[in-house]
């Protein structure tokens, strides 16, 4: 319990200190969430979710993010097909984690226990007008945990991530490759972000490699060109009859100027 222990009790003053290259884009939501009364009380919530749930809980700054960023997770979710439209929102989620008798080391994979938990458990009308009517600060507890588990799924069910639930850091899709995902999400659906994903990985391309093309940070012209040609790859299937002039658009706004 060492780490653990000591990530707990740290929680609500560590909410108050949110990474800058985390918050890229979203500075006024963060600015929001991290302040102390909110962060305090989000971090007392947490705390007590992970206890009972039973999970390894993410490093703190990946906690804010995770919450800004928690419609992306679920539109990337339902595009995989763990989730479906309108049902089992990332709060509803975590409720029933705490509601279960079971824990993530009962399941063999983080998409068996959330599919336990999205089928098995179910929550009464007062358990859901609870959830309706809890102050911000504590929903949005609910909120990130929820995200969480949706989020460690998709990096599992993509093929990022063998670890599951026991190791708490994000592997593949990071909450810096979310944030970006969320300044693209008017030109990049995250269905077709599936799509892109696969292409990548199908070059040997990991989500740092992707994230260094959309800021323009490496001087690895061959990387960049190898980058490219999968994204190419994954506009052609998702539009067989895409123009090179509209490809050449959409590399142009993928783009992420600082």
């Amino acid at each position: 319990m060492g780490w653990f222990s000591s990530a707990i009790s740290s929680i609500g003053s560590a909410l108050s200190s949110i990474g800058s290259a985390i918050c890229r884009g979203v500075s006024s939501l963060c600015t929001a969430i991290a302040g102390t009364s909110l962060g305090g009380a989000i971090g007392s919530v947490v705390s007590k979710l992970v206890a009972t749930i039973g999970v390894a809980f993410p490093p703190l700054e990946i906690i804010n993010a995770i919450i800004i960023v928690a419609d992306i997770v679920s539109k990337i979710a339902q595009a995989l097909g763990l989730k479906e439209k309108d049902k089992d929102e990332p709060d509803e989620l975590a409720m029933k984690a705490e509601k279960s008798d079971q824990k993530p080391e009962d399941f063999d994979s983080t998409e068996s226990y959330i599919k336990h938990l999205q089928e098995e458990i179910q929550l009464s009308d007062e358990e859901k007008e609870k959830l309706k009517n809890m102050d911000d600060e504590k929903r949005s507890a609910y909120r990130a945990t929820g995200t969480y588990l949706y989020t460690k799924c998709i990096n599992e069910k993509l093929g990022f991530d063998t670890t599951g639930l026991k190791n708490p850091e994000l592997i593949g899709i990071t909450a810096d490759i979310l944030t970006d995902l969320a300044r693209l999400n008017k030109i990049l659906s995250p269905a077709d972000f599936v799509v892109y994903s696969k292409h990548l990985q199908s070059a040997g391309l990991s989500m740092d490699d992707f994230s260094n093309y959309l800021h323009n940070t490496t001087d690895n012209i061959s990387m960049d060109k190898k980058v490219q040609n999968a994204l190419v790859g994954a506009m052609t299937e998702i539009d067989p009859n895409i123009s090179e002039d509209d490809i050449d658009r959409q590399l142009s706004e993928l783009n992420i100027e600082e």
